[in-house]
């Protein structure tokens, strides 16, 4: 062992017990000139400390990218980021190198937290391997501040950033993972849209659009979207940042796809029988029998949607139109006015004016699970819906489910489309058990439910939960899901209306995995920030034991989750870095908003300070496993059992903790 080798950064920052793990693992080595050091493609997983001499690297076509003196370190990124040698390395003159296993490494960052800050710093700032993502958020936020956004120069910054969520970005394969997952989240028109407006409030002119225009459908996001003539789209950004990445994102995993499509059919016979339509069109189509099969589940209307794509070349014009001196009401105003309005119809009373002992409970959620829990109906009805669903849906009814809970949770929306008497029975039941629920959104996509705590007294509800005390005098008020950085603004807007008569909030959400599986549950104890590794730390209140009895067969994991401004904007390098440096067990993209305004709320004395925090998510993919990201379908088995399981957690600490009374 050399001396030198502790005066390398970030090494210099390792205690006596991390020093001696490595001093145990090295191995000297020597090079003489031009011998090769690593060779591109290796799976070779050593780290190295050059000691003395100079290494030239070089790429695939033998041309030089840098020179690499003593007194640094080299080769760490195989073993950080799980990938194969990118560049050759040769000796350029006699080298001396102390190497050990990649293994090592990831065990140094796991207990030394200096050099974990270390490393990544040095990776982060001085290497640059974040500089595709800043690259591509510099050309989108340079074209949104100019109101107009470029397609083919966001394309050039998205490449390079081989997302995740897109690995055959730069392949001719159809990643159709990919293009599925962009489709159910662009509007449904973007095959015949030549320019999106994209605003953060309704023109004037526009006040009542779903009055005067066709509504736009996008499958799996909640987004406003007008078609206001033809070929022309109004899209109503949500508040802050991460909705417009998430829109233009997708669109770039869509243009990349449907050029590849594109390049198969440059065939004018192939055209010219598109568009006249011929019963043996279909056949002709240069595409295998699986890939077909593909393409008709995006698009069942395959033809037309086929000639469409062979003309519209992705031309879209992107405006955007952001307020200036807007004295308007925000989204998020709008929507507490109406919050404002449903508390005193629930309670009589200005949430203002309500008793200072009147408590309110926040949960963020998909507010299905916690209004099911609470649901009387839903419990009285157990029977006849899961002896329904033996008769006519025995796949999912005989799945091994924990208990009869879970199984009707399985089966209830097929049970309410058979019988859609009994959907409305429920609501009216759920109304008259003081369950007030607001549909109309203020176009936030924010729905929410008010349920009043004093009426679950002698309800019959999910047995797995105590029964309140009667004492207790307050609500739940369970809103759906955030989208990104509007949560700020929406957690915001709840301190401001409720202030210290909060006791809890909630966050209840499904996210990425960075170890485990899909249906494991993570309990977030701090967050980072992807765009400048801000670190926000909440006092979590949290019995993870009880958790974890709760659902003995998943993983009950706890540690930091990453906040990411985009499910595109991630990749291996990314993942692997947050996942080994800061130690993140996952990742979402609301959580550290939500945090940082509780926190600084607590610090400014808006709210209690004792108000109870959770974040509890349960894994919905694993964007390090290729096939199990969020392009691909989550089973009812996964994903039903960690979320009630996490609902009944929140709900059982809400209802067991001690009431305050006047």
């Amino acid at each position: 062992m050399h001396d030198a080798t502790y005066q390398i950064q970030p090494f210099c920052f390792l205690d006596h017990a991390g020093r001696q793990k490595l001093t145990a693992s090295l191995t000297t080595q020597r090079f003489g000139p031009g011998e090769t050091v690593i060779e591109a493609g290796s799976s070779d997983r050593r780290v190295f400390l050059l000691l003395a001499g100079r290494i030239d690297a070089t790429n695939s076509r033998g041309k030089r990218v840098g020179l690499i003196d003593s007194g640094h370190y080299f080769g760490e990124r195989a073993a950080l980021f799980d990938l194969p040698r990118r560049l050759n390395l040769h000796a350029v003159e006699e080298v001396v190198v102390d190497a050990f296993p990649g293994d090592i490494l990831l065990e140094l960052l796991r207990e030394q937290p200096a050099f974990a800050q270390g490393l990544g710093a040095a990776l982060r700032q001085k290497q640059g391997i974040f500089v595709p993502f800043e690259r591509f958020l510099a050309e989108l936020q340079h074209g949104a501040t100019q109101g107009h956004i470029v397609l083919p120069k966001l394309l050039h910054r998205y490449y390079p950033l081989v997302s995740a969520l897109h690995r055959g970005c730069n392949d001719e394969a159809i990643d159709f993972g990919a293009l599925g997952y962009a489709v159910a989240r662009l509007p449904k028109n973007i095959g015949s849209t030549l320019q999106l407006l994209l605003t953060e409030e309704v023109p004037y002119l526009y006040q009542d659009p779903n009055g005067i225009f066709e509504v736009i459908e996008t499958p799996a996001r909640r987004r406003s979207v007008w078609e206001i003539m033809p070929g022309k789209s109004l899209v109503l950004l949500r508040d802050g940042w991460s909705d417009l990445v998430d829109l233009v994102s997708c669109l770039c995993i869509y243009t990349v796809e449907a050029r590849k499509i594109r390049r198969r059919m440059r065939d004018t016979a192939l055209y010219t029988a598109l568009r006249a339509g011929g019963e043996d069109v279909m056949d002709q189509l240069p595409f295998s029998n699986d890939e077909l099969a593909s393409l008709r589940a995006l698009w069942p209307d395959l033809r037309p949607r086929l000639l469409a794509l062979s003309n519209h070349h992705e031309d879209i014009a992107i405006a955007v139109y952001k307020s200036v001196n807007n004295y308007n009401s925000a989204h998020s105003e709008l929507w507490t006015d109406q919050l404002l309005d449903a508390t005193h119809r629930l309670t009589g009373s200005d949430p203002r004016e309500l008793p200072d002992d009147y408590e309110v409970h926040i949960i963020s959620s998909n507010t299905h699970s916690v209004g099911n829990c609470l649901s009387s109906w839903l419990n009285e009805h157990t029977g006849d819906i899961v002896a329904w669903g033996y008769e006519h849906r025995p796949a999912t009814a005989n799945q091994p489910w924990a208990s009869d809970s879970d199984r009707v949770i399985a089966l209830v929306r097929d049970y309410f489309k058979a019988h859609p008497q009994a959907a409305a029975e429920k609501a009216e039941q759920d109304a008259g058990d003081g369950v007030i629920t607001l549909t109309d959104t203020a176009q936030t996509g924010i729905g929410v439910q008010l349920l009043d705590l004093q009426q679950l007294v002698d309800r019959n509800y999910d047995q797995t939960l105590p029964d309140p005390d009667p004492r207790r005098n307050g609500m739940i008020l369970n809103i759906d899901y955030a989208f990104g950085q509007q949560a700020e603004h929406i957690v915001g807007a709840l301190v401001v209306l409720f202030g210290k008569r909060i006791r809890s909030v909630n966050i209840l959400g499904k996210a990425g995995g960075l170890e485990g599986n899909r249906g494991d549950i993570f309990v977030a104890t701090s967050f980072i920030e992807q765009e400048d590794d801000g670190l926000h730390v909440p006092d979590i209140d949290v019995d993870v034991e009880r958790l974890k009895a709760r659902i003995p067969d998943r993983g009950v994991r706890v540690g930091p989750v990453l906040t990411v401004l985009g499910t595109v904007m991630q990749n291996q390098v990314m993942l692997n870095f947050y996942r080994r440096i800061w130690g993140c067990v996952g990742l979402e993209m609301e959580g550290s908003y939500y945090c940082r305004q509780l926190i600084e709320s607590l610090t400014r004395g808006v709210l209690r300070d004792d108000v109870q925090l959770r974040f509890l998510y349960y894994v919905s993919d694993l964007p390090l496993h290729v096939g199990e990201t969020l392009s691909g379908s989550m089973r009812a088995m996964e994903g039903i059992p960690p979320l009630y399981a996490v609902t009944r957690e929140v709900l059982t600490a809400i209802l067991e903790s001690e009431p305050e009374t006047s």
